[in-house]
């Protein structure tokens, strides 16, 4: 049976029996979810700001285009970050556009979020109000979270100390708006994080030959195995799990299962010579670790890569990609692909295993989300990712969880220069990394899809972070990327009040069914009563009540 609308603090029915009729066609104000969305309350009731206080930390009545009444938020610090933020709560399951008037200092960039989806924009002033939207999808949880920031405050960087904006944190926010563009009836739904991690494992040199002298070496692969203790990722697509696994999995044995561990880069019985005229390691220094109260994986495979090429390290082990079916808590299954592609100046390399990539997702069971996690080298700016491996799948989308949250779905191309501005990397939207997890959903209707609800690339991958100093030194040359998902089967709710029955019709089949419904005489098949379209009055709930407004209404046809 379908489950009617949550009744909400300062809900109205009116409000209540729009949003069930609300499509990307007709969209539907779902404002009135939000608390003080325009700051007319004077001050800020319903919103936390970070600093909690500060200079002018508030809300005042300034100048600012296309603003909303007669308030704003207006939050100016000195020497930090600021961040608005309200978490809203018993949000109906559905698809929404939250949308904003932000304004800062003009050439500083100020974020917009929506449960991590950001926008960004440049300011154009402080009086200049600029109107940024995000689409998200709310599942059963009914959590949204809204937040504005300023995270580009570097005033230590020497080429800046001496202008004045860069010192202060500012922001304005009016005008909150939330848009329902759909209702969905969500029948499953799992959550969990994945990340993708190199975790520079290659020992520091082989016979004479230097591989990674600055590497983490077994000690600092101890305190990685302390860090992803802490952080209690789902499941983990590692690469470079070569010498130190053990210190990998120290911490981690107690929660945490993995796949095979395969060969390390051992020099035992290995000659220079071997070395330089192709011995390559049987090792591909990929495995999957994951939380064994969360997560199970199952049906480990590997493939190497039909091509690859003899340079940059590449020529020492045997790249490929390994696949896992991965079962998820409320038992829906997955595949995931942990893979290390070629490294180097070989984008032409690289895009034959996208390829390779592409065949192997066409060859698997279409109904299946899968995720893609690991080290790609690749960029879009640089690999002609889209060509080899998004069109060429067949009955599956393929998206990078990094653009869609942090570029608003606006993919780089290779006729743009590499992102690699980390001058503000906390927005992340002008800097991409190589680690990547694509999400990849079925075409077809009525499966499983995997929703990014989150994106991260882990800021205090530190050793100050583990051993409580403030030690600043990165652990590995790699930050953890993590990604919260929910994997939800859902369709959108279209009800038409009065059709209790869902034949498309309002007869006085549907009174038998909302009768029926009262009783708790249920259908055979659950899904045939449908409460929205049974709860005529939508006070939330179907009773004796309603029988009258659909006996009018069978009336009047």
């Amino acid at each position: 049976m379908m489950t009617a609308l949550p009744m909400l603090a300062g809900n109205t029915n009116e409000n209540r029996r729009r949003l069930l009729g609300a499509s990307d066609e007709s969209p539907v104000d779902a404002t009135w979810l939000i608390t003080n969305p325009s700051f007319e309350t004077g001050d800020l009731t319903g919103w936390t700001t970070t600093p909690s206080e500060g200079a002018d930390m508030g809300v005042r009545d300034y100048a600012l285009s296309d603003r909303d009444g007669n308030f704003e938020a207006n939050l100016y610090t000195w020497w930090s970050g600021v961040a608005i933020e309200q978490v809203v709560g018993e949000v109906p399951a559905g698809i929404y556009e939250v949308s904003a008037l932000v304004a800062t200092w003009e050439g500083y960039t100020v974020n917009f979020y929506a449960n991590d989806h950001m926008v960004s924009a440049a300011g154009q002033g402080d009086e200049t109000g600029i109107r940024l939207a995000t689409t998200v999808i709310v599942g059963n949880d009914g959590r949204l979270s809204i937040r504005a920031d300023r995270t580009d405050i570097n005033w230590w960087a020497e080429d800046r100390k001496d202008i004045e904006n860069t010192r202060l944190g500012f922001l304005k926010l009016d005008d909150v708006r939330l848009t329902c563009k759909g209702l969905l009836d969500v029948s499953e739904q799992s959550d969990f994080t994945a990340a993708a991690l190199n975790v520079d494992g290659l020992p520091q040199k082989i016979l004479t030959i230097e591989l990674n002298a600055d590497g983490p070496g077994s000690d600092g692969t101890k305190l990685i195995s302390k860090y992803l203790k802490q952080k209690g990722y789902d499941f983990i697509g590692v690469s470079e799990d070569f010498n130190y696994h053990g210190s990998l999995m120290e911490s981690l044995n107690d929660e945490y299962d993995c796949g095979t561990e395969r060969a390390t880069l051992s020099v035992e019985g290995l000659s220079l010579s071997m070395l330089l005229n192709g011995f390559r390691f049987d090792t591909d220094g990929l495995n999957l670790i994951w939380k064994r109260n969360k997560v199970t994986a199952s049906h480990e495979s590997w493939t190497q890569w039909s091509h690859s090429e003899s340079g940059d390290g590449n020529q020492y082990i045997k790249k490929g990609f390994r696949h896992y079916d991965m079962t998820l808590d409320a038992g829906q299954v997955i595949d995931v692909y942990v893979l290390h592609m070629d490294a180097g100046d070989v984008p032409q390399s690289r895009e034959q295993q996208w390829s390779q990539m592409a065949d192997v997702v066409n060859a698997a069971d279409p109904n299946r989300p899968k995720l893609i996690i690991g080290d790609t080298n690749s960029r879009w700016t640089r690999e002609e990712i889209k060509a080899n491996f998004t069109d060429r799948l067949t009955a599956m989308t393929a998206k990078d969880a990094w653009v869609e949250m942090r570029r608003e779905g606006v993919y780089p191309t290779t006729a743009m220069n590499d992102l690699a501005d980390q001058t503000f990397v906390n927005s992340l939207g002008t800097y991409e990394v190589v680690d990547k997890i694509l999400y990849l959903n079925p075409t077809a209707d009525n499966t499983l899809q995997l929703v990014p609800k989150g994106f991260r690339l882990e800021q205090d991958y530190t050793y100050g972070t583990v051993e409580g100093t403030e030690d600043g030194k990165q652990l590995g040359d790699h930050r953890p990327l993590a990604v919260d998902f929910s994997c939800m089967r859902y369709k959108k709710v279209t009800t038409k009040i009065g059709d209790v029955n869902r034949d498309g019709s309002i007869t006085i089949a549907d009174l038998t069914a909302q009768v029926n419904l009262i009783l708790g005489n249920d259908a055979q098949d659950a899904s045939d009563y449908d409460c929205d379209a049974a709860d005529m009055n939508a006070d939330g709930e179907v009773t004796t009540a309603d029988i009258e407004p659909l006996v009018n209404l069978l009336l009047d046809k």
